[in-house]
């Protein structure tokens, strides 16, 4: 089955490498694997009228990682300069929170030599629901580093 400018898609579909060292497993795998890789995040939270807090905290990296964040809600500095882990930390509550804007910023440098993993997890709890949102990527050599860029809008879909 030869590979055309016509259908490009056959290379997927061949049960052959087609002159590449890769079979089709290990490609769908590939593919796979960078669907899940991932350094950028916009979405919503949901929150209601409640005086309930929302707070936020945010794990960096694997072992051996190092960062540099900053978080914002608003145009209000939460933290700048952050190395590590966010601790959990109140940022208001649902009433207060609904229409404001969370940014984080982040660079995480692969400082391990056991993996070139890197990753930030985001943990939000009192809102609607309580969500966990992983991004990582894998870097290609030790000592790299790689930015995170995410926006979180606290929205309350009842009003």
């Amino acid at each position: 089955m030869a590979v055309t400018k016509k259908d490009p898609t056959k290379l997927l579909k061949a049960k052959k490498p087609l002159g590449i060292s890769r079979g089709l497993k290990e490609i769908k795998n590939l593919i796979k694997a960078a669907e899940l890789e991932k350094t950028t995040l916009d979405t919503l939270y949901v929150v209601d009228m409640s005086d309930k807090v929302v707070t936020l905290s945010i794990e960096i990296g694997d072992s051996g990682q190092t960062s540099n964040m900053t978080i914002m809600l608003d145009n209000k500095t939460i933290t700048s300069n952050q190395s590590g882990n966010f601790p959990k930390t109140n940022l208001g509550t649902n009433k207060e929170l609904n229409g404001k804007k969370l940014s984080i910023v982040a660079n995480i440098a692969d400082t391990s030599k056991e993996t070139n993993l890197t990753s930030l997890t985001i943990n939000l709890t009192g809102g609607q629901e309580d969500i966990i949102l992983p991004l990582s990527k894998t870097v290609e050599a030790d000592g790299e580093s790689e930015d995170y860029l995410c926006l979180i809008e606290f929205f309350n879909p009842n009003i």
